[in-house]
């Protein structure tokens, strides 16, 4: 059992889209997943009600009921969890970081969200965890999101190789109950998603991933 948390001092970075696109593609690679929705707003609970599918799951959380709920997911099959943290609540950050395998810290590539990263990345590794940058909402080009991740290196923890670009496929799926790479299976949206999976999926089980390789090569 695997758990990866999204995670984010500041509002609007796209973490809850971020973490269903991921429990999404999750799924489709052949993982039991839950998504544990410990932001207040619910607003993956939400997604869920909307969502005509039966999977992935996602389940209403609180901090310290992390543990259990991981155990309770283990025990009906699961292999991952992912938990969606709430924005500028240290305490809940603070569990989900210490329940995680993996912390992906999200981000829009502004002064904001540069300077709210700081904190994210220090309580990471005050807690010995692995954790990875994601960019979202990205332009487009290469030179400005090259200074982006200069900006980040001071912080110790490495940039994901894959941006996620603001893209409307991301929104109009969610307010369907779906993802972007459900409503277009070859669109760019769902690439981005495929790429950024791939290289959490590594991370999370990097004894499997040349096992894996050929099975996503197929599903790309």
């Amino acid at each position: 059992m695997k758990t990866l948390s999204i995670i984010s001092c500041k509002g609007g970075t796209g973490k809850t889209t971020l973490a269903l696109h991921l429990a999404v593609a999750a799924q489709g690679s052949g993982h039991g997943v839950l998504v544990a929705d410990l932001d207040r707003q619910r607003s993956a609970l939400d997604w869920r009600r909307e969502r005509d599918a039966a999977r992935p799951n996602v389940e209403e959380a609180k901090p310290g009921s992390l543990f259990t709920l991981q155990q309770a997911a283990s025990r009906l099959g699961s292999d991952l969890m992912i938990i969606d943290t709430a924005s500028s609540r240290e305490e809940d950050s603070a569990y989900a970081i210490r329940s995680a395998d993996l912390c992906l810290i999200v981000l829009r590539p502004n002064f904001l969200d540069l300077r709210s990263v700081v904190g994210s990345a220090q309580a990471v590794l005050n807690q010995c965890k692995q954790g990875v940058f994601v960019i979202n909402q990205a332009p487009a080009g290469t030179a400005f999101m090259d200074d982006v991740t200069r900006a980040l290196r001071p912080y110790g923890l490495p940039v994901a190789p894959v941006r996620i670009r603001e893209r409307a496929a991301y929104q109009h799926s969610f307010g369907a109950g779906r993802t972007a790479q459900e409503i277009e299976p070859q669109g760019p949206a769902a690439c981005e998603i495929g790429a950024l999976w791939s290289y959490v999926q590594g991370l999370l089980w990097p004894c499997a991933q040349e096992h894996d390789e050929p099975l996503l090569a197929r599903s790309a």
